[in-house]
C-alpha cells in the first residue's frame, strides 16, 4: 500500500486532542523516541525504530483484521510519512485511523510503543500537554526590565510598549509618582533642636518603596496591554522583596504563584528560562495537590478509585476530574453498551488500555485529567475520579 504524507499537528494542550479522540476504530497510535545522533546516522536509527514498531505490530494477533493491517501497511515509510519536515523535538507521535492522519512531536522523550485498538492511546501525551507549552517570563531590575516569549526549548526577548520605562533611574529622573509623602513631619514637645518635630513619617527606604511601586505600576499597564487576550502563564524573575513588591500591585491574572528567585542579570545563560520551567513545574504539583486533596473530602460518595466505577461515570460523561497513574496500566475490555468490564487482557482485538479508556472519554466529555506520580494516587490505584454528579 502507498504511504502518504501524514498531516503535522502541533497540540498545544490536552483539549486539542478532543476533535480527534472521537474517531471511529481501530486507532493506530506510535511513538517514536527521536535520535540524538546527528543527521543521516540519527535519520538512519529512527527509521530501524520506526520498523520495528511496525513488526511488532504486525505480529500481534490483534491487528490481523483487515482494518487494522491496512492503517499499518500504509505507515511503513516514515521517510515518507514525514517528507521534509524538520522535528524539534524529542519525540514523534503518530495517530492514524480511516478519519484521522496526524503526526506531532513532543518535547520530552517518551518510550518507543505502538498500540492498535477501539480508541488512540494517549496516555504518553499526557504530562506534557497537562502544562502550558508557551510562557512569558518577566525579568524584574531596577536596572533593566525584560520581556521574554518562552517554550520549552526556547526563549526570546520582545518588547514592551512604547513609552514604558524599564530602569528605574531613568523613570524617577523623568516622572513624579501620583503622589508624595516625602519628609513630612509632625508636630511635637519643643525641645532642643528637634523642637516642633516627633519624627520623620516617612523614612528614605520608604520614599524609594513608594517610587518603585509606581515604577512596577507603569511595567504592569505595559505587560497588561502585551499580553492582552493571551492566556499564557506569566513567570516572575528576580529578588524576592521586588517581586514581593510588584505582586501587591499586578493587575495581569496569569501571574504564576512560583517564581524565579535571584537579580536576572546575574544569572548566566538560559538558567532563567531552566528556572521559569522548574516554576511552572511546582504550580503543576501545587494543582494536583489541590485537587487531589478534594478528591479526598468527596471520597465515598462524590469520588471513586474503583476503576469499574471511574470508567462507567467517564464513559457517561459524569467525571469532573480524573487522576491518571503516570506508570500504572490496565489492560482489559470494556463494552460501551453494555458497561461490561473485564480487567484481564484477552489477546482480543477489541482489548485496551482502560485508564487510557477513561482519559479519553473524560477529555472527550470536557472533565480535567491529572497525571500523577504512582506514589501520590489514592491507594496506589491506576486511575481515581471526582464525579460530576
Amino acid at each position: 500500500m502507498e504511504t502518504i504524507k501524514a498531516e503535522v499537528a502541533e497540540f498545544q494542550t490536552v483539549k486539542d486532542l478532543k476533535p480527534l479522540l472521537g474517531a471511529q476504530g481501530p486507532c493506530l497510535t506510535i511513538y517514536l523516541p527521536l535520535s540524538s545522533a546527528p543527521n543521516q546516522q540519527g535519520a538512519k536509527a529512527n527509521a530501524l525504530q520506526w520498523k520495528e514498531l511496525i513488526r511488532e505490530l504486525q505480529d500481534r494477533p490483534a491487528t490481523g483484521e483487515p482494518q487494522g493491517r491496512e492503517l499499518i501497511e500504509g505507515v511503513q515509510d516514515l521517510e515518507a510519512l514525514t517528507g521534509d519536515t524538520q522535528f524539534e523535538g524529542r519525540s514523534l507521535v503518530l495517530l492514524r485511523s480511516a478519519e484521522v492522519f496526524r503526526l506531532s512531536q513532543l518535547d520530552e522523550q517518551v518510550p518507543a510503543r505502538a498500540e492498535i485498538g477501539p480508541q488512540f492511546f494517549i496516555r504518553p501525551m499526557l504530562i506534557e500537554l497537562s502544562r502550558p507549552k508557551s510562557f512569558y517570563i518577566l525579568a524584574l531590575s531596577q536596572k533593566d526590565v525584560r520581556v521574554l516569549h518562552c517554550t520549552m526549548r526556547s526563549s526570546e526577548e520582545i518588547q514592551l510598549p512604547t513609552g514604558v520605562a524599564t530602569n528605574f533611574d531613568e523613570f524617577t529622573n523623568n516622572r513624579k509618582p501620583d503622589h508624595t509623602s516625602i519628609n513630612r513631619t509632625s508636630a511635637g514637645p519643643s525641645s532642643g533642636s528637634s523642637k516642633g518635630v516627633s519624627g520623620t513619617w516617612n523614612t528614605d527606604r520608604e520614599a524609594k518603596d513608594e517610587y518603585l511601586s509606581h515604577f512596577f505600576k507603569q511595567i504592569d499597564r505595559g505587560l497588561g496591554e502585551l499580553l492582552r487576550g493571551i492566556s499564557d502563564p506569566v513567570v516572575l524573575a528576580g529578588v524576592e522583596y521586588e517581586l514581593a513588591l510588584y505582586r501587591t500591585i499586578t493587575s495581569v491574572p496569569n501571574v504564576e504563584k512560583e517564581s524565579v528567585f535571584g537579580a536576572p542579570n546575574g544569572l548566566k545563560a538560559g538558567e532563567m528560562h531552566a528556572r521559569a520551567i522548574d516554576a511552572l513545574n511546582r504550580c503543576q504539583e501545587i494543582q494536583i495537590d489541590e485537587a487531589l486533596g478534594q478528591y479526598n473530602h468527596k471520597v465515598g460518595g462524590g469520588a471513586s478509585n474503583r476503576l469499574n466505577d471511574v470508567l462507567k461515570a467517564a464513559n457517561d460523561g459524569r467525571v469532573l476530574t480524573l487522576f491518571v497513574s503516570d506508570s500504572i496500566e490496565k489492560i482489559g475490555k470494556f463494552d460501551e453498551n453494555t458497561y461490561a468490564i473485564k480487567g484481564r487482557e484477552t489477546g482480543d482485538p477489541s482489548d485496551q488500555e482502560l485508564v487510557n479508556n477513561a482519559a479519553v472519554q473524560t477529555i472527550l466529555h470536557a472533565g480535567q485529567v491529572f497525571v500523577v506520580p504512582a506514589s501520590k494516587m489514592p491507594n496506589g490505584t491506576p486511575a481515581a475520579a471526582i464525579f460530576r454528579f
